[in-house]
């Protein structure tokens, strides 16, 4: 299921979906999809991505949407230059 939402199979351990966020639009009528929207979502938080589920609209069918968040700018302190 995940390589039909163009995330294949990645390396073992790696938060490599960071800066991603996936939409779930389940309607819960049928318990077979719900079960693998269930499990896309477990993998899709182990791999770094953000997941909210939603119920879709009523002429929406239910789906997954996958984007790309906007990077923060990484604020950091700048460090003291050492003194000599």
């Amino acid at each position: 299921m995940l390589v039909k939402l163009g995330i294949g199979p990645g390396p073992k351990g790696k938060k490599d979906l960071r800066g991603k966020k996936a939409f779930l639009y389940d309607d819960g009528k049928n318990p077979y999809r719900t079960m693998c929207f269930t499990v896309a979502a477990k993998i899709l938080k182990r791999r770094g991505a953000e997941v909210e589920t939603a119920v879709p609209g009523p002429t929406e069918k239910p789906h997954v949407k996958v984007i790309d968040l906007q990077q923060q700018p990484k604020l950091g302190t700048q460090r003291p230059r050492s003194r000599r």
